[in-house]
């Protein structure tokens, strides 16, 4: 299968913001004197909290959030994010897709929206592809699974544009 989209997840993110949390709370208490033993105790509990937060939010907030799309012209395959593991796979063919939206980013006044994701169901289950900041968007292939939906898309978005691939 060839990938059509690709949007990986940084999952270095959440944990270098845990660190930094963790860095700032050791520095504030020993810069204000407090206790080692109860700065140790707060900072491994923080940690602790910090990483099944990271767990549950990569593993239920995200549940839709595709990383990547392969195709084969018949069939799809998405993979979705997640932070800790790895992502459901979610195989269907182009007429199980149903309910797609569009929803533009911010633009500068005066300036086009760019679209920000599309969003679209797969047997009940909501899936979403961002479009910020993808490695690959191969808008042929896309197109394919919905062309109607993405023909007009690409009316509303004129700066669509084929990236990577």
């Amino acid at each position: 299968m060839k990938v059509i989209f690709s949007d990986p997840t940084p999952r270095w993110v959440p944990f270098v913001a845990a660190v930094l949390i963790l860095a700032g709370v050791w520095f504030g208490a020993n810069l204000n004197h407090v206790d080692p033993n109860f700065t140790i105790d707060l900072v491994v509990g923080l940690l602790g909290a910090l990483v099944v937060a990271l767990f549950f939010q990569g593993r239920y907030y995200w549940t839709g959030q595709v990383a990547s799309l392969a195709s084969d012209g018949m069939r799809y395959e998405a993979v979705t994010s997640i932070w800790i593991g790895s992502g459901r796979r979610i195989s269907f063919a182009a007429t199980e897709a149903k309910q797609w939206t569009a929803k533009a980013g911010s633009a500068a006044p005066g300036a086009r929206p760019e679209l920000s994701t599309v969003r679209f169901a797969v047997r009940g289950s909501p899936l979403v592809l961002n479009f910020t900041n993808p490695k690959v968007a191969d808008l042929a292939a896309l197109t394919a699974i919905n062309p109607a939906f993405f023909a007009k898309a690409k009316g509303d978005y004129t700066n669509l544009k084929n990236i990577g691939g």
